[in-house]
This record gives structure tokens, sequence and C-alpha cells, in this order.
């Protein structure tokens, strides 16, 4: 069911509501709103837009990642409904402004691996032969027990953050570069969204969420074309103009700088796994804070505060770029604003 306005007697005021966060689950949510919702009156407050957020250095690559206790059907719900969103941009003419295109993903594991919960919904899913393995362990003079392959897709954000921006403006939103300090300074909206990230924890408290740090490089090398993962330890996934290396998950890690050991072993690990990456020119590296939290389910959260009434996003959980599409359904449930309109829906 789509999020819906419940159109009220004596005609009312539209709805206000504020969108807290400027990364892509914020603007994706914000859209999803003016979109599902007649008349309804959104403004997104963030400190940081663009390239100061971390969405903007992000891979982009649709995989559920860094799940934890995530129930299978929140995931398969939220991953699912967002790849058919970027699968329907990726066969529309707006693909390239958007930064979205498809490609072909590999996962290696060293040891047994169960399959994915969200194998049913990536065309072409299927476990590797040991055939299969066998370029993969000669070029990094390894074994790997298990592995899989499946076509998926890239949203880039340095592209689709300027894309919804203009989307949003478009639909008659405003996008307010502020520092929030106060929930007191919303007074005057009927609803906030709460899509801060790590930021929840300084402005609404928020013990749950925490950094997760991850440091990646960006190289050119235009003849890599698909994706590749070893484990959780090394990534190598093509952008439309650079190609990300990666990475690291450092949980409860608020360092924003990038550091030599980290590079060494990033560049270590993706050339083993692709040896011509030596002859890749190294554009920059860069280091971003995702959002993380041990649990999410049925923590979607309205709780008044000062006549305010509050949603909080739950779509980030280390893998925003597979949830920022599902996640926005979720914002708000069942919210009853002040000014009497309601906002009522779950999921799609």
């Amino acid at each position: 069911m789509l999020m819906q306005a419940a159109q009220s007697q004596g005609g009312r005021d539209a709805v206000k509501v504020g969108v807290l966060g400027a990364g892509v689950i914020g603007l994706s949510t914000a859209l999803r709103l003016c979109q599902e919702v007649p008349g309804i009156d959104v403004t997104v407050i963030a400190e940081h837009f663009g390239s100061a957020t971390t969405s903007d250095g992000a891979g982009g690559l649709w995989e559920p990642y860094k799940l934890g206790d995530t129930p299978g059907e929140l995931i398969n719900r939220w991953g699912g409904e967002t790849f058919q969103h970027l699968q329907e941009l990726y066969f529309s003419p707006e693909a390239a402004d958007a930064g979205i295109s498809m490609i072909s993903a590999y996962q290696l594991w060293s040891e047994p691996h169960e399959e994915p919960v969200w194998r049913d919904i990536v065309p072409h899913f299927h476990p590797l032969s040991f055939a299969e393995m066998a370029p993969f362990e000669a070029a990094g003079r390894c074994r790997y027990a298990h592995g899989w392959c499946f076509t998926t897709l890239i949203c880039q954000t340095r592209f689709y953050l300027p894309w919804l921006g203009a989307k949003l403006e478009a639909a008659g939103a405003r996008l307010v570069e502020r520092k929030l300090t106060s929930l007191q300074e919303l007074a005057g909206y009927d609803v906030i969204v709460n899509c801060t990230g790590i930021g929840a924890a300084a402005l609404f408290g928020d013990k749950g969420v925490y950094p997760v740090r991850g440091q990646v490089m960006r190289v050119a090398a235009p003849w890599v074309k698909s994706c590749y993962f070893v484990n959780e330890d090394n990534y190598i996934i093509p952008n439309l103009d650079t190609v990300v290396l990666g990475g690291t998950a450092q949980r409860g890690d608020h360092d924003t700088s990038v550091r030599a050991e980290d590079s060494r072993r990033i560049w270590e690990g993706t050339l083993r796994l692709m040896p011509s990456l030596a002859q890749a020119k190294v554009e920059h590296e860069w280091v971003g804070l995702r959002p993380g939290r041990d649990t999410i389910g049925d923590d979607v959260l309205a709780y008044i505060d000062g006549g305010l009434t509050v949603g909080k996003d739950i779509g980030f959980r280390c893998c925003a770029s597979s949830d920022l599409y599902g996640s926005g359904s979720w914002v708000i449930v069942s919210a009853l604003c002040p000014s009497g309109w309601t906002i009522q829906g779950l999921y799609m």
C-alpha cells in the first residue's frame, strides 16, 4: 500500500513535513513523499548536501550488506523494491543522468557459505562451479570453496544525488542547508522524518546507531567491467568513470582520515583478485562513516516531542544503495499530525 494523505474536512492546510538529512536515504524518502502524498509540503534540511555527504563516496552497488539480524522478509521487501526501482530507471531515458548501470557480480568465499536470502530478487543468480572459480584461483594463487554470480545494478550517487535534488525541486520541495542542534528549531512542521544517519545520536539521542568506517580507493581501470568480492574483505566495483576498490567496515570508528595500513590492505587484496589492477592509476582515496545498528524490525517509531510527530527512517544498515527506495515506504507509520491530517501506510 502506497503512502497516502487522508484528506481532512474543513480545508485544512497541507501537512508540512521536514526530512532531516540529504544523503541518498533522505533525498529518496523526500521524493517518495512528494510523489505519493497529494498536496504534501516537503522541506529537506541538512548540514551537508552533495559531495559533502557520506552517500556521495559510496560504490553504489545493489547488494544487501552487513545486515546483522535484519529479518529476511524486510531485506527482500526493501531490497526488492529498490532493485525494481533502479531497474526501471536503468531502462528509462533518465539512466545516464541518474547514474544507473547494470553489471555482473561475482562473490567468492574461502569457506562454504549459505546463499543469500535475496537471491531470488536478482536475475541470473547461480552458484559458481569449480570450473568457473578456477580463473580466480589461478589469478590469486588461492582456493575458494564456494561462490555465486548474479546480475545487479549500480547507482552512482555522484550522479544520483543531483538527479534526486532536481526532481525534488521540480516537485516543489525545498532544500535547506542548515545545521540543527535541537528539535525545538523545527517548530511549525507537522511531521519530521529522521534520515540523519549517525547524526541521529546527537540530535535524537539515538543510542542504537553507530559509525561503520568505510575506506575505498578509486582508480582508472576502464577494462574492468564486472564486480568482484572476496569474503567480506575486498571488492572491486566499476562505476561509470572510475573503479572502486575496497574496503573496510570498522564498527564504532569515527576516524575520517585515510589510513596507510588500510590503503595497503585494499590494494594488495584487490591486486590478488585482479592482477591487471597493477596498471591502474589511483585517482583518489576516500573515507566515509556509514550508519549502522544491530537490529532493525519494528523500531519504526512515531513519538511525540514538543508537539512534533517524528518518523524514523530505518532504511540504513551500511547498505543504503540497496534500501534507498523500499525503506522510504516505512518512514511514517500511521502518524497523526497535530494539524489533524493523517499520513498512513506501511509498505508498498
